[in-house]
């Protein structure tokens, strides 16, 4: 395996260079530019770990009282 160091804007004009070899050459290099293109866009991200799913401690609610609703309400008469 070959190693190449790029700058930022060297990768973006690759990859205009590739969208332009497409448009010119179609479907005949479409999919070299295709595996390319992928190659470039993923160069200097890091890889994706796992991450554990974080749940929320349950609440509870608190129960109101019901000798609240069994007593009788006034009535202003």
């Amino acid at each position: 395996m070959k190693t190449i160091e790029f700058t930022e804007n060297e990768l973006q004009i690759l990859t205009q260079l590739l969208d332009i070899a497409v448009k010119a050459g179609g479907l005949n290099v479409a999919e070299a530019a295709v595996v390319l293109a992928r190659k470039v866009s993923t160069v200097g991200q890091q890889p994706v770990e796992p991450v554990e799913p974080f749940f929320a401690e349950p609440t509870l609610v608190p129960e109101e009282d019901s000798s609240e609703e069994d007593s009788p309400e006034e009535d202003s008469e």
